[in-house]
């Protein structure tokens, strides 16, 4: 279960957990994988070279709304991808990006596209379906933040996946973040072990669960 803090409003230590937290669940791994979180008139940001798992409070980045750095050192190389989003999505505050390998792997042989990813369980169903992927673009480069915002500009939209890179999700809050992408390293892990042969959700089922109210 999501502990509290990563619903209640953010602080740089609850940050700092939530980066912990998804080392610790194998979203990422080694120094991969970044966050940013909107406060207002802030953006608090991970350190770039930083491991998530070594992420405390006083690693957090904290930059002001016109740029200006206020606490910290360096930060994320793809913060300007985050920010691109936050500023397209004035419905969400977290932009969560994360490389877990079953991820990874499932984005390596999905074929590119707005709807890449078959509606293998309920809950990938209704908080990520359809899923699109887009094709491979350099981690930090221009084109990949442009391409990316492109697909958040569509409100409807939680996450994405990026070919042989990995998820972006978004959310309200941090634990809106967490728990879309790990329905999708779930379902992530069932197509991979699975060779793409498990069984899908009927349409039927699938337009039923779609339609349910929003959570996020």
């Amino acid at each position: 279960m999501i502990t509290s803090d990563f619903v209640s409003p953010p602080s740089r230590d609850s940050f700092a957990l939530f980066c912990r937290t998804l080392y610790q669940r194998r979203l990422v791994a080694g120094i991969g994988g970044n966050v940013s979180v909107r406060i207002k008139d802030k953006f608090l940001v991970t350190p770039s070279g930083v491991s998530l798992r070594d992420v405390t409070a006083e690693f957090v980045v904290v930059i002001g709304s016109d740029g200006s750095l206020e606490h910290g050192k360096n930060p994320s190389k793809e913060f300007d991808m985050h920010r691109l989003i936050l500023a397209k999505r004035e419905d969400v505050n977290v932009v969560c990006h994360v490389h877990g390998g079953y991820i990874v792997a499932a984005s390596s042989i999905l074929e590119t596209g707005p709807d890449s990813f078959p509606p293998l369980t309920p809950g990938f169903t209704y908080l990520a379906y359809p899923l699109p992927l887009l094709p491979f673009y350099v981690p930090g480069s221009p084109e990949l933040a442009d391409a990316v915002g492109q697909y958040f500009s569509n409100r409807k939209l939680n996450a994405l996946l990026i070919k042989n890179h990995g998820l972006i999700t978004v959310g309200v809050n941090m634990a809106d973040a967490i728990n879309i992408a790990e329905e999708i390293d779930e379902a992530a892990q069932i197509y991979v072990l699975t060779a793409g042969r498990a069984s899908t959700i009927d349409k039927e089922s699938v337009s039923k669960i779609y339609s349910l109210p929003r959570s996020v």
